[in-house]
């Protein structure tokens, strides 16, 4: 029985038959699809590729309808460098300002304590005056012969001994009367001049006391200070005489005059 897939031993042609013929029809389609496959790729390679002038007319016209999406973040690039400037800005004028108000604080407290300061010393200077002004109106009330005199007192009653010898004599109790005897004593004797001195005898000072040093019991300012040679004067007189007047007395019986 022949069969019609019988290959020969030799190898030799097999009379073509309806079979045959059907797969080689069926073949022409497979090449001639894999022919315009080749060539779409072809065109879309070229495509791809680009022809200049049609690449460069399809981005111009694709890029003028679509909006760019560059120029938002510049923008924002720009809003946020304002943005930090303007808040440096800010910080640095808040901290002008903060600075500004310390330094006016410290102004104000400086003055502040220099007006203490200065009402602090004004106030010690008042107390002080004051103090002063108690103190020599308390000398004042003193006895004469317990007061304590400032130089400059002491220059004043240099430059009239007689009233202050007058209020000293009250000391002593001694009124009117004797106190015209003492007047006239002292007058004979130094015309009241605290600095008197007897060239012959050494006698000195008001009372002309001799030596004049016998004056320093009454006190070691006995050589300026009028009160103290006066107040050494009428304590010689009321222990050697009594009173002024007696005094004055015994002056005028001696020739030449002494007591």
């Amino acid at each position: 029985m022949r069969s019609s897939s019988y290959t020969p031993r030799h190898g030799g042609p097999r009379p073509a038959g309806k079979g045959a013929a059907l797969r080689a029809a069926v073949r022409r389609p497979v090449v001639g699809g894999a022919l315009a496959v080749a060539m779409l790729g072809s065109v879309g390679a070229t495509v791809a590729i680009g022809d200049p002038s049609h690449t460069a007319e399809t981005t111009a016209a694709v890029e003028a309808q679509t909006p760019t999406s560059e120029a938002a973040p510049a923008d924002l690039g720009t809003a946020d460098t304002t943005r930090l400037a303007e808040d440096r800005r800010a910080s640095n004028v808040s901290r002008s300002a903060s600075r500004e108000q310390d330094r006016l604080a410290a102004v104000e407290r400086k003055k502040d304590a220099a007006a203490k300061k200065k009402a602090e010393a004004k106030r010690k200077a008042e107390a002080k005056k004051k103090a002063a002004e108690r103190k020599r109106a308390a000398e004042k009330a003193k006895p004469i012969s317990e007061r304590e005199f400032t130089a400059a007192e002491i220059k004043q009653i240099q430059g009239d001994p007689a009233p202050w010898g007058k209020q000293l004599a009250g000391e002593f109790g001694w009124g009117e009367g004797e106190w015209s005897c003492l007047v006239s004593l002292w007058i004979g004797e130094s015309n009241w001049q605290w600095d008197a001195t007897n060239p012959s005898s050494g006698a000195y000072g008001i009372p002309q006391s001799l030596p004049a040093n016998k004056m320093a019991t009454a006190g070691s300012d006995w050589k300026t200070n009028p009160i103290t040679q006066m107040e050494w004067g009428m304590d010689y007189i009321k222990q050697s005489y009594g009173t002024p007047c007696g005094a004055k007395s015994f002056w005028d019986s001696q020739s030449p005059h002494w007591y």
